[in-house]
């Protein structure tokens, strides 16, 4: 029938993309380590010069913030 250029119904069924298991393991990896991102930025400005998390402390004179 295809040389008539006809299609049977159900002929190309097309199955939808769906995520599997990986993906939401990598989704869950993404989320666990943004929060790791999160909890290290704040103990670096805990730790930092003035604050910032960037800045290094001078050696002899280290400072760290009191928490609140």
């Amino acid at each position: 029938m295809s040389q008539f250029g006809m299609q049977l119904p159900g002929g190309r069924a097309k199955r939808a993309a769906s995520p599997d298991i990986f993906t939401a393991m990598a989704f869950i990896a993404v989320a666990f380590l943004t929060a790791a991102c999160a909890i290290m930025w704040q103990a670096a400005a805990h730790v930092g010069k003035g604050g910032n998390p960037f800045e290094p402390q001078t050696a002899g004179q280290i400072e760290i913030a009191r928490q609140n």
